[in-house]
């Protein structure tokens, strides 16, 4: 049986140097590094000045991950392209000659910095919910780039002669409205592994206090979202349990004007927040924040100043994951995002989770 997966995003706009990567790389099985982006049908680096630093700073941060994996060789490195209301992906699938161009860009970029797989993170195809072009044609045309992709990263494993294996993963919307846009099972084939987005479940438009990446579904909410559904759903469209990663979140979803009615209770419209674990764990300690356990859903919650309600992942539900993950079969855990744990309480958790 394989060792499991165990793999980071790490934010490209995000200052990781503070933290103790050259530990956490012999925990690691994989890093995507987040993200390059799509621009006239072709793959360029996320650089957003602002955000990411500019191109110096971002290829700088690209480099530290290559020496870091050259001192730990069991470590894979994946540039992933795209991520929320990143655009191109509708037009860069939509023909055989746009996605041959696309996978020949992908794969130039990965060789340029020195990447040993790609990861999409198109969210989603056939939806604009994220304000981002999207076609009906998308559903068969998504499953025609993996398929080019794999094509031109198998070719070049052919031609190095050393048989390197290149990497081709995807980041998946956990619910049915992504399964609606794909043909998974056509897609699974063409991937080494599906990372299921399984958080964000109530997120920045919720207007009631639900779990946003809580292990299974709750009397509160029966017909919602959980990452054992997800499972379920996914398995049921035809991806293989060895190939489904699951999404861990460690960070927080928040939303003020619930008050002591807590799990369940409406709140104030567009007041939704984005809260780090370590900032959690900071609330925690300073005594204004109340944490709830919801054996239900294996998930936490707290209480912010009597008022704000805050959704989040820690080491008691990451515990509770990695054993579904084990008694499932699935292929491992992921997680979003490197950073937002300074305290180093829930890599520790899933780590020790998954190996032991």
């Amino acid at each position: 049986m394989a060792a499991p997966i165990l793999l980071a995003y790490i934010a490209g706009w995000q200052d990781f140097s503070r933290l103790p990567l050259e530990r956490d790389a012999e925990r690691l099985t994989h890093i995507c590094y987040a993200f390059a982006n799509i621009r006239d049908g072709e793959v360029v680096l996320f650089t957003n000045s602002e955000e990411a630093g500019g191109q110096p700073r971002a290829e700088s941060r690209i480099a530290d991950l290559v020496a870091l994996r050259g001192r730990h060789p069991h470590l894979k490195l994946l540039i992933s392209i795209g991520g929320w209301s990143a655009d191109g992906f509708s037009d860069a699938a939509l023909t055989a000659e746009s996605r041959a161009a696309f996978a020949a860009s992908a794969i130039a970029f990965m060789q340029q910095y020195g990447f040993d797989g790609i990861d999409l993170d198109w969210e989603y195809p056939t939806h604009d919910m994220a304000d981002i072009k999207a076609r009906p044609e998308d559903k068969a045309n998504f499953t025609l780039m993996l398929a080019e992709l794999r094509r031109q990263l198998d070719a070049l494993s052919a031609a190095d002669g050393r048989g390197v294996h290149h990497l081709l993963t995807i980041a998946a919307g956990a619910g049915q409205y992504y399964l609606d846009g794909v043909e998974m099972e056509a897609v699974a084939a063409q991937c080494d592994f599906v990372n299921l987005m399984t958080y964000d479940f109530y997120n920045g438009w919720a207007t009631r206090a639900g779990h946003h990446t809580n292990l299974y579904n709750t009397p509160v909410d029966p017909e919602g979202d959980s990452c054992a559904r997800s499972v379920a759903l996914f398995t049921a469209a035809g991806v293989p349990r060895n190939k489904l990663v699951l999404g861990c979140a460690f960070y927080g979803r928040s939303l003020k004007g619930v008050g002591a009615a807590g799990l369940g209770a409406p709140g104030t419209p567009k007041s939704n927040g984005f809260d780090s674990f370590t900032l959690i764990t900071e609330l925690l300690a300073s005594g204004r924040a109340v944490r709830h356990w919801d054996a239900d859903a294996q998930a936490p919650w707290l209480l912010v100043d009597g008022d704000t309600f805050i959704s989040y992942d820690d080491a008691e539900s990451i515990r509770a994951k990695t054993a579904f993950i084990r008694s499932e079969g699935l292929a491992g855990g992921f997680f979003w995002e490197y950073t937002e744990d300074e305290t180093d309480t829930l890599l520790t958790t899933l780590w020790q989770g998954l190996v032991d």
